[in-house]
């Protein structure tokens, strides 16, 4: 369907929401990420402990935030693309459902059978 200067596919939005709703690099990027600050925690924890608090509380107070702020963000596009497409779809729906019912009825006036008047 047409939309403006663009043509909107559902089918294909459709598809390419799947893939981001169902993408496992963002949660593996996660656990990576969390991974490696504890790996550095781990290779800090001979010193005093600052770095090894320092960065638990990098991770507690920002990246992990930052992680899910992005999730959250993902999710609500997702969302909103989705209802976007849903009500562009049945505008569409209903747009030749109507034009449908327009044509239907200029049909059946115009081919009507013929009714003869006076007799002969």
């Amino acid at each position: 369907m047409l939309l403006g200067n663009y043509s909107v596919n559902a089918e294909g939005c459709e598809r390419i929401l799947a893939q981001v709703e169902d993408d496992e690099v963002r949660a593996a990027s996660s656990s990576t990420l969390r991974t490696r600050v504890t790996d550095a925690q781990w290779a800090c924890s001979s010193g005093s402990g600052v770095v090894v608090r320092a960065l638990e509380e990098l991770w507690s107070n920002t990246l992990l935030l930052q992680a899910d702020a992005a999730e959250t963000r993902i999710g609500n596009a997702v969302a909103g693309v989705r209802q976007a497409v849903n009500i562009i779809s049945e505008a569409d729906r209903a747009m030749a459902d109507a034009a449908g019912a327009s044509l239907a009825q200029l049909q059946s006036g115009i081919c009507r059978a013929p009714s003869l008047t006076g007799t002969r």
